[in-house]
């Protein structure tokens, strides 16, 4: 079974069905700010939306674009295709490790990832390696 992959469009979609409590009720668990005329998500690809409400009901929105590198339409829709793709293969950790060693990123991502881990993080991973 395929996970249900929700963007932007997926979010906009399901508001401008429903009244904001019904949205809120739904979504309580991801919902990052409530307000009474506004409520905010970040999506599953990085985006942040931000819906305005009038009396209860859908009024408009507003995406943030969170990484500058994104900013270029045709790209951000060619990762977002990809993104897609790996979530309807249900990408698995050895296929993501083939692909970043395929475009050149792996030890890129390795050392991005260290760095932005917990120092215990990384010293339970140095201890699990030399256990191996």
């Amino acid at each position: 079974m395929t996970k249900l992959f929700r963007d932007v469009d997926y979010f906009i979609t399901q508001a401008s069905n429903s009244t904001q409590s019904e949205f809120e009720l739904d979504f309580a668990d991801i919902i990052e700010v409530y307000d009474t005329t506004e409520t905010t998500i970040t999506t599953e690809c990085g985006r942040t939306v931000i819906i305005t409400w009038d009396n209860n009901y859908f009024k408009s929105y507003h995406v943030i674009y969170e990484t500058p590198q994104m900013e270029s339409t045709f790209k951000r829709d060619v990762v977002m295709d990809i993104i897609k793709k790996l979530h309807a293969i249900e990408v698995d950790g050895e296929t993501m490790q083939y692909i970043l060693d395929k475009v050149g990123m792996q030890e890129q991502m390795l050392r991005q990832l260290i760095m932005s881990a917990t120092m215990d993080d990384v010293f339970c991973l140095v201890e699990e390696k030399n256990m191996l």
